[in-house]
C-alpha cells in the first residue's frame, strides 16, 4: 500500500506548469525562470538541497520579481519540502503565502488555475498531516474552482487524488475508476513534460489497483501501456535528463513484479525487481521507490527459504536506510530480520527485531485507520449536496434581482411614455430646433470619438512595439545570461582571463535586462486606480535602498550618508515602484558623483506630507538638459563618471510614479557642483 504515496504525490506540484495561458497579468521574468532551470537541473541530477538553496538564493536577491515569479517560487519549493523533507507545515505556510499573494494584487479572481494550485498543495499537506476532512472540502473547493473555469486538467487533479485516497482505503476497483477518470481528463492538457509524466503516472496507477484487485490481468495490461507511453516519449523533452524516463519505468517494472508472482511467476518477478532497483538505486533516481521494491524481493527469498539471498538484500536494505531513513520500509526490514532470525534459529535476535516491528505497525495501523475508516463517498455526497443548495439559493437571488429589474424597467417605461405622450403635444419649430441640436451633437460626438480611437490606436501601437522588441531582445540575453551562470557554477577550471569574459558577459546582459525591463515599464500607463497599496515604513524601506545601493557606491570609493532623518515616517504607498524611484534616484546619484565623493540622504515629514532630497556633487546637470531630464527616450543624456552608459527612461517613469501617489519629484544643480533631487508623497507619522 505505500509504494502509491511515493507513485502518486511525488510529482503533482514539483512540474506544474508555471506559465498562465494568456490575458494582460503580470508575467514571469526571464531571469528567474532562467533560475528555475538551473535549480531543476541540479534537482534532476540528485543534488536536491544545493537545488533548493540555489532557488531560495535566487529569490531573495534577484530584484524586480512580477507577480508569478513569487507564485511559482512558492509552488516550486514547495514540492520539494513535500517529497523529500516531509515537511508539510511548510507546505500549508507556502500554500497560504499564495493565496495572500493572490488576494493582495487582486488577482485572485483572474488567475484561477493558480488559486487551485495553491489550494490542492494546501490539501496534499492537509491530508498527509492526517487531517482528512479538511483535506477533502480543500480538494473539493479546487474541483468547484476548476469546474466553474472549464478547466479539465484541473478537474483532473481532483479525479487523481480521489483515486489515492480510495486506494489507500482499500477500495481499489473504485481507485481504478478514478484514476481512469482522471487519465481521460488530463488527456485534453497540453502536450508538455508535466502532463507526459501524468499520464504514465496514473496508467502505472491503475495497474497498481487492479493488481490489488486481483485483476492480474488487467493490471499487467495498463503497465505495459505505461511503459510504452514512457518509451515512446524519450525524445519529446530533450531537456529532462535521461534518469527521469528510466527511473519511472523502474517503477512500472516493480509494480509488474508483483502481478506475475501472484500468477505464479517468481522468477520473472525477481528479474524485474532486481531490474528495477539497479536503475533506481542510482544517484539522482527515485532511491525511495528501490527500497520498496527491495522490501519485494526480500519477502519472495523469505517464502523461498532463500537464508543467504534473503541475508544479502536485508543487509543492502539496512545500507539505504541509513541514507533516506523510510518508517514503512523500516518497519518492514524490521519484520523481515524478526523472520530471518527465527528461521535461524535465533530467538534473542529474532525477538529484539520482533518488538521493534510490533511497536512501528502499531504505529502505522493507528495512523491509517482513520483514514480507512472515514466515508469519503459520504462526505462527497455531502459537499456536492451542499454545493447544489448554494447554487440554488444563488439562483434564487438573481431571479429576485431580476423581479425587481423587470419592476424598475416597468416604471421607467411609463414614465417615458408619459414625456412621450407630453412632449408629442409641443410644437413642431421646437422639435426641429431639438433634432437639429441633437444632430449637431452627435456630429461633434462623432469627430470627438474618431480623435479619440485614433490616439488610442497609436498609443496601443507604440505600446506594442515597445514590448514585442524588449520581448524579443529579453528572451536570447535571459538565455545567454543563464549560460554564462551554469558555467561559472557548474564549468570547468577556467582561466581568471576566461571568468573575467564570462562575468562581463554577465553584467552585459543584466545591463541589457535591466534596459529591457525600463522599456516594458515605459510602456504600459502607470493608472493610480489599479495599483496596489500597503502602509509601509518609509524609514525602512529608505534604508533597504540604501544598503542596497552601498556596494555599487563603495566600488566607486563613494559614501552614501545619511543628513538627517525624521523618525517613523509611514506612507500608504506600492512599495515596490516607491523602491523603484529611490533606487533610480540613488542610482543616478552614484553614477554621476566622482569616486570618493559622498552622497547625502535626508528624510522629512510636514504637513502631511513625507520628502526624500538625495544630494551629490557630481558633474550636475546643464542648463540646455534640464528641460528634457524627464522626458521619456530624452537626447539630453549625459554618461556617468567613469563612462556609465544612460538608458534616459528612469526619471520619465519615476515622475509617472509619483504623480500616481499624488507626489511630485523635482531637482535644483548647477553644472560641475552637484544635483539635488526631492521627491515627496502623502505620509503620516
Amino acid at each position: 500500500m505505500q509504494k502509491i504515496i511515493y507513485i502518486l504525490i511525488s510529482f503533482s506540484f514539483l512540474f506544474c506548469s508555471c506559465r498562465r495561458p494568456g490575458g494582460s497579468l503580470p508575467s514571469s521574468t526571464p531571469v528567474f525562470d532562467s533560475a528555475i532551470i538551473v535549480a531543476e537541473r541540479l534537482y534532476d541530477s540528485g543534488s536536491k538541497s544545493e537545488a533548493l538553496r540555489l532557488i531560495r538564493s535566487k529569490h531573495a536577491s534577484l530584484p524586480g520579481l512580477g507577480l508569478d515569479d513569487h507564485l511559482n517560487y512558492y509552488a516550486y519549493i514547495s514540492a520539494i519540502y513535500e517529497r523529500d523533507y516531509k515537511d508539510y507545515d511548510k507546505c500549508i505556510e507556502l500554500a497560504d503565502s499564495m493565496l495572500h499573494l493572490l488576494w493582495k494584487s487582486g488577482q485572485i479572481n483572474n488567475m484561477p488555475i493558480r488559486h487551485i494550485q495553491a489550494i490542492n498543495i494546501r490539501a496534499d499537506a492537509l491530508y498527509f498531516k492526517g487531517f482528512y476532512n479538511e483535506a477533502y472540502k480543500a480538494y473539493f473547493a479546487a474541483k468547484v474552482l476548476a469546474t466553474a473555469n472549464e478547466d479539465p486538467c484541473a478537474v483532473s487533479m481532483y479525479s487523481y487524488h480521489m483515486g489515492m485516497i480510495l486506494y489507500r482505503q482499500q477500495k481499489y476497483r473504485d481507485a481504478a475508476g478514478y484514476f481512469k477518470q482522471a487519465y481521460g481528463e488530463v488527456m485534453n492538457c497540453v502536450e508538455n513534460f508535466t502532463y507526459f509524466y501524468r499520464r504514465q503516472e496514473i496508467l502505472d496507477n491503475i495497474g497498481l489497483s487492479y493488481e490489488k484487485a486481483g485483476m492480474h490481468d488487467s493490471a499487467l495490461i495498463y503497465f505495459n501501456k505505461s511503459l510504452a507511453y514512457i518509451h515512446s516519449s524519450y525524445n519529446k523533452f530533450p531537456a529532462k535528463p535521461v534518469s527521469v524516463y528510466e527511473s519511472a519505468e523502474a517503477v512500472v517494472y516493480g509494480n509488474m513484479a508483483e502481478s506475475y508472482l501472484a500468477m505464479g511467476k517468481p522468477d520473472t518477478a525477481i528479474g524485474l525487481l532486481e531490474k528495477s532497483i539497479a536503475v533506481n538505486l542510482k544517484r539522482g533516481y527515485v532511491n525511495s521507490d528501490a527500497e520498496l521494491s527491495q522490501v519485494k524481493l526480500a519477502n519472495i527469498y523469505l517464502k523461498q527459504g532463500r537464508q543467504e539471498a534473503l541475508k544479502g538484500v536485508l543487509y543492502a536494505m539496512r545500507a539505504e536506510l541509513d541514507t533516506i531513513p523510510d518508517a514503512f520500509v523500516g518497519m518492514q526490514w524490521n519484520n523481515l530480520m524478526y523472520q530471518y532470525y527465527t528461521r535461524g534459529k535465533d530467538s534473542l535476535s529474532a525477538c529484539k527485531y520482533a518488538v521493534a516491528y510490533i511497536k512501528q505497525n502499531d504505529s502505522f495501523q493507528a495512523s491509517n485507520k482513520l483514514l480507512v475508516a472515514s466515508d469519503i463517498a459520504g462526505t462527497m455526497r455531502s459537499m456536492e449536496r451542499q454545493h447544489q443548495l448554494s447554487l440554488l439559493e444563488k439562483e434564487k437571488e438573481m431571479r429576485d434581482v431580476y423581479l425587481i429589474i423587470a419592476a424598475i424597467i416597468a416604471i421607467m417605461a411609463i414614465v417615458v411614455i408619459f414625456m412621450i405622450l407630453r412632449n408629442s403635444a409641443r410644437s413642431s419649430k421646437d422639435l426641429d430646433k431639438l433634432k437639429g441640436l441633437n444632430q449637431e451633437i452627435g456630429s461633434q460626438k462623432g469627430k470627438l470619438e474618431n480623435v479619440l480611437h485614433e490616439l488610442e490606436a497609436r498609443d496601443k501601437d507604440k505600446s506594442r512595439i515597445l514590448r514585442s522588441v524588449a520581448h524579443d531582445v529579453m528572451s536570447p540575453i535571459s538565455a545567454i545570461a543563464a549560460l554564462a551562470d551554469i558555467l561559472l557554477t557548474e564549468g570547468g577550471n577556467f582561466t581568471g582571463e576566461q571568468k573575467e569574459i564570462l562575468e562581463l558577459i554577465q553584467e552585459a546582459c543584466g545591463n541589457s535586462l535591466s534596459l529591457s525591463n525600463e522599456i516594458l515599464e515605459a510602456a504600459d500607463t502607470i493608472d493610480p486606480r489599479s495599483m496596489s497599496k500597503e502602509n509601509v515604513s518609509v524609514n525602512k524601506l529608505l534604508h533597504s535602498c540604501i544598503e542596497l545601493l552601498s556596494v555599487k557606491a563603495a566600488l566607486k570609493g563613494q559614501e552614501i550618508v545619511v543628513g538627517y532623518e525624521q523618525p517613523d515616517v509611514a506612507a500608504i504607498i506600492n512599495k515596490d515602484k516607491v523602491r523603484r524611484v529611490i533606487e533610480n534616484l540613488l542610482g543616478n546619484a552614484i553614477k554621476f558623483s566622482f569616486e570618493g565623493s559622498k552622497i547625502i540622504v535626508s528624510l522629512s515629514y510636514n504637513d502631511g506630507n513625507v520628502l526624500i532630497t538625495i544630494k551629490d556633487t557630481g558633474v550636475g546637470i546643464s542648463e540646455k538638459s534640464k528641460k528634457g531630464v524627464f522626458d521619456m527616450f530624452t537626447e539630453s543624456k549625459t554618461y556617468g563618471t567613469l563612462g556609465e552608459k544612460p538608458h534616459g527612461i528612469g526619471l520619465s517613469i519615476a515622475l509617472q510614479v509619483a504623480k500616481a501617489h499624488n507626489g511630485n519629484i523635482w531637482f535644483d544643480s548647477e553644472e560641475g557642483k552637484g544635483t539635488t533631487f526631492y521627491f515627496t508623497f502623502p505620509g503620516n507619522l
